[in-house]
């Protein structure tokens, strides 16, 4: 494939970024309604890319609810839409591609509401340097409007389009919708016509509605921004998007069963994280068929050493040791799935070992920190006396990505013997949105001490100015 054919960095991420920020919107909302989220696909709410090796992966939905098995897909935007990238060629990249009939489709509106550009360039003797800073605050806006698959598939898409090279020259299948652009309650509703009194000034403002689609609200509902007001395809109905709770022994029986290899992935990741036990011999002879998606496999000795207490090491070992570069790195991203204190000593172990390449230890360094525990907060930590710099960032990251929960690994370590284990540390506590009140008093405290740790002087002198001004006064 021409290099022109793929997406470059930074639209790439761009997109990524918009999806992992629409992911998580979903999954507030729909907690609203009584469901208990997770994430199903592994990264669908992260922006972590392995440049180096793609990563091997089932298409499969986003979340999937502990309550009642509800999987959902979401496609964010940043304008209403009802479009979905296709491809008329292959047939996993079709838009509907590891989904059936009852799962949903989100869309939920991502905006960018700061934008700041950040540029340096060098010009030495025979050569030039520039580098590119872009930073991007996100927010998701009103209404996030849901559809079945169903509903999709039962509804011919009344556009197409294709992409241009740099996005990948893949269509675009879209259905009509007309979307609601303010708040407020509808007054009136006819087949071709809806007027809607806006809630935040009493204003009237008339909508016509296309012959093809139909009105999807009626007299008196209240209706938010982006929301549908009328298309070719039905919305879930707001009265169904409550959870029932429904989900039952007998169903992880049919998922795991399941001839469609993402059911049996969501049955396999539900036992796990519900946990049921129950399903250890099922799951077995899933993790233990050879021709099984290694996806599923993985998933399954997560289940097993997690759930079951079987031995991390000869579950995973075989991956760990197989020829293919992309095994490897899910195998070390299903370690982090299982967070046990064998998990941890693995994943410790990769970050230890320098003599493997730099995208394991990378994955090792990036587990322990989803982990999280205080075993794995420990070894982040040593991890800034790395002599490889961007395992050092990869600890950074990590830590500062758990926020709270980290706080109190960090402020010890600033008086490490070591350094630049202390220095990283530092810059940890500095990279938090805001310390805690308390944190910041046991600060300023240790600054009154006789000896206080040079790092923890250097932190106080970085902290937000409000923060700290009274206290060093």
């Amino acid at each position: 494939m021409a290099r022109l054919a793929f997406k470059p960095d930074s639209s790439f991420f761009r997109k990524i970024a918009i999806g992992a920020v629409g992911t998580r919107a979903v999954a507030i909302d729909l907690e609203r309604f009584g469901h208990r989220i997770a994430e199903l696909e592994r990264g669908s709410t992260d922006t972590k890319l392995w440049k180096e090796v793609k990563r091997k992966r089932v298409r499969i939905p986003d979340l999937v609810c502990l309550n009642c098995g509800l999987r959902v897909e979401s496609r964010a935007k940043t304008q209403a839409d009802l479009s979905m990238s296709h491809s008329l060629a292959d047939d996993t990249r079709a838009w509907d591609f590891g989904m059936v009939d009852n799962d949903w489709i989100a869309f939920p509106v991502c905006e960018a509401t700061e934008e700041r550009y950040w540029s340096a360039g060098r010009l030495t003797a025979g050569a030039s340097y520039w580098h590119e800073r872009n930073w991007v605050r996100w927010k998701t806006g009103g209404h996030i409007n849901y559809f079945s698959v169903r509903a999709f598939r039962t509804t011919r898409p009344t556009r197409r389009s294709t992409k241009g090279v740099t996005e990948g020259s893949e269509t675009t299948v879209a259905w009509e919708a007309t979307f609601s652009t303010r708040s407020g309650t509808v007054e009136s509703a006819s087949a071709q016509r809806i007027t809607i009194r806006r809630s935040s000034d009493g204003h009237r403002y008339t909508r016509n509605i296309p012959s093809n689609q139909t009105l999807r609200v009626v007299s008196g509902d209240i209706v938010s921004e982006n929301q549908v007001l009328a298309s070719t395809v039905a919305p879930v109905p707001s009265g169904n998007l409550t959870c029932d709770r429904s989900l039952e022994p007998s169903r992880l029986v049919h998922l795991l069963n399941s001839r469609e290899r993402t059911q049996r992935f969501t049955g396999a990741k539900l036992a796990r994280l519900i946990p049921k036990a129950e399903f250890q011999e099922v799951i077995s002879r899933l993790t233990n068929d050879p021709e099984e998606d290694v996806y599923i496999r993985l998933e399954g000795a997560a289940y097993l050493t997690s759930v079951c207490g079987e031995p991390i090491g000869e579950l995973f070992t075989p991956y760990y040791e197989s020829n293919d570069e992309q095994t490897q790195l899910e195998a070390v991203i299903a370690t982090a799935e299982a967070a046990t204190p064998g998990a941890v000593s693995l994943l410790s172990s990769f970050l230890d070992a320098t003599e493997k390449p730099y995208f394991l230890r990378s994955a090792a360094a990036w587990a322990l920190g989803r982990i999280g525990t205080p075993e794995a907060l420990s070894r982040l930590t040593r991890a800034f006396a790395d002599i490889d710099r961007s395992i050092r960032e990869e600890a950074l990251e990590g830590i500062v990505s758990l926020g709270g929960p980290a706080i109190p690994s960090l402020l010890a370590g600033l008086r490490d013997a070591n350094d630049e284990i202390a220095a990283g540390c530092a810059e940890s506590l500095r990279q938090q949105r805001r310390l805690p009140d308390e944190v910041v008093t046991g600060l300023l405290e240790e600054l009154r001490s006789t000896t206080p740790s040079l790092w923890a002087v250097w932190l106080a002198a970085h902290l937000p100015r409000e923060q700290v001004a009274t206290g060093i006064a």
